[in-house]
């Protein structure tokens, strides 16, 4: 077991806003803009195995002073015994973003940084990536102590527009990849440490849902594949359960590395 398995698996909140859902859930989604969005805040707790509350996942959306930019944020830390074994690690993954001419959101920047006390000494190290639409370019750099150093570069594909995760969300849940209704599939273009690589969604059947006992019949199930580098895991998918007023409730990461199924459920206060 350790800490960045543990942690890791906190990222999976962000996916949990991936469409909005309402409460007739028809044959199609409603959908919500940036602007509208901008100000929401929603907080999870996680459990694995016998623990419960192992972890806390907060994810924010703010307009910047700048305009048509914004940031997102998403942060975990872990709680309890988990606090303990991890140096009371805290990841963070923050995005911004920008209103592009076509009404879809673009990268700007997205960095994601570890903080974790290790023998007495906090260790800080973190990854940035910048996109350039112009140049077709992605550069990372990794950090160590708030100091980056340039890292590679990756150049778009052709006829790709890949965004980062927290950027994918918001434009999915605007409509802006298609409908968002059951059945409905969609491959968005992304990029993880290693190179380009597809985010996929898919909206479940109310049959295909009814196969899994763990959610609710009703309301709405997806089920998500990114790279396994991401999480950290074996392969698995992601399944996040919205409610009929379109809340996220409930999501499950299969398959972590050391910890199985990790669940997550909304919470309305933290600690």
């Amino acid at each position: 077991m350790t800490g960045r398995r543990l942690l890791i698996t906190l990222v999976w909140c962000f996916l949990l806003f991936f469409v909005t859902v309402s409460a007739g859930l028809g044959g199609g989604l409603p959908t919500k803009s940036v602007q509208a969005l901008a100000g929401e805040e929603l907080s999870y707790f996680m459990d694995f195995l016998v623990f419960e509350k192992l972890a806390t996942g907060r994810l924010s959306l703010a307009a910047t002073d700048r305009p048509n930019v914004y940031r997102v944020e998403l942060v975990g830390r872990t709680l309890g015994i988990a606090s303990w074994l991890t140096g009371n690690r805290v990841q963070t993954y923050t995005t911004l973003m920008e209103l592009a001419p076509d009404g879809s959101l673009r990268t700007i920047e997205h960095t994601s940084r570890v903080q974790k006390k290790t023998f007495g000494k906090i260790k800080d190290r973190g990854k940035r990536f910048r996109y350039n639409y112009e140049t077709r370019k992605v550069s990372m750099a990794k950090a160590r102590d708030g100091v980056y150093r340039p890292g590679e570069d990756f150049v778009f594909p052709e006829g790709v527009q890949p965004v980062d995760m927290l950027a994918a969300f918001y434009n999915l849940r605007a409509g802006l990849y298609g409908p968002l209704a059951y059945g409905a599939e969609f491959k968005i273009p992304s990029l993880t440490r290693d190179g380009f690589s597809d985010i996929e969604v898919v909206i479940l059947t109310v049959e295909e849902q009814a196969k899994h006992s763990h959610f609710p019949s009703d309301g709405m199930l997806l089920q998500i594949t990114l790279d396994p580098e991401v999480f950290d895991t074996g392969g698995g998918s992601i399944y996040v359960w919205f409610n009929g007023f379109g809340t996220p409730e409930r999501g499950i990461v299969e398959d972590v590395i050391g910890l199985g199924n990790v669940k997550g459920y909304r919470t309305e206060v933290l600690p």
